[in-house]
């Protein structure tokens, strides 16, 4: 990676979560321990810091970063808890982290990998993992469409996305990244059905099969199966 596109990391406080939110997270099934209550707070106070330097996320204030960003990211652990230790996820157009990095915290026994058009995107990626500490992390500066076709393809258990496209383009984004019965986790709001059906011909053409949609929170989540090529 270009050194110029590497911003060093600002000075940051760590955010604090609101009144109430681990009973939110409980309510979607994810326990979280203090250490990484603590380091999800790092990393808020990290990405605000830094999107005064680098446009990272239209949210800026603590409380609304920690539902829109934390609460957002962790709804997908109910969806991840089938996923084996040592399975890798893909999270496609990870911009500043969400859902990514939370999740990564929170599953240190799984392998993202991060793909991102944004070089400089990429290098905060990769220094926020850095001082986080984890090293279940990979940060990978590519178009979407080019890892689709690459050697990526077909490697990973689950891919994540988020705010990334419309079902009916993310579809052939996401599915070739897929392993045979692997799952879409693609964080959506209240016109996933409207998406869905626009996508009826993606799914088709890429052997993906809607599972379900599920609520939660902060908006919907549309699971998909990568289907076994015949």
């Amino acid at each position: 990676m270009n050194p110029r596109d590497r911003i060093p990391l600002p000075a940051f406080v760590r955010a604090l979560p609101p009144a109430g939110f681990e009973a939110r997270l409980l309510g979607i099934g994810a326990r979280i321990g203090a250490p990484e209550m603590d380091l999800l707070g790092d990393y808020l106070g990290l990405l605000l810091a830094m999107n005064d330097l680098l446009n990272l996320t239209a949210i800026v204030l603590p409380d609304a970063a920690w539902e829109r960003h934390i609460l957002d990211a962790l709804s997908l652990l109910p969806e991840l808890a089938s996923i084996p230790p040592g399975a890798r996820v893909a999270d496609l157009g990870s911009g500043g982290g969400v859902p990514a990095i939370p999740l990564a915290l929170t599953r240190r026994d799984l392998d993202f990998t991060l793909i991102e058009s944004t070089q400089k995107k990429c290098a905060f990626l990769e220094d926020a993992a850095s001082m986080l500490g984890l090293t279940n992390v990979r940060v990978v500066a590519l178009r979407a469409e080019t890892a689709a076709r690459g050697e990526l393809r077909a490697s990973f258990a689950a891919v994540t996305a988020r705010a990334v496209a419309p079902l009916e383009r993310l579809v052939p984004l996401a599915a070739p990244l897929c392993a045979p019965g692997g799952r879409m986790l693609l964080i959506k709001g209240q016109r996933a059905d409207d998406e869905l059906h626009a996508a009826k011909a993606a799914l088709v053409q890429t052997g993906a099969r809607h599972i379900a949609t599920r609520p939660t929170p902060t908006g919907r989540i549309v699971v998909l199966e990568k289907q076994p090529s015949k």
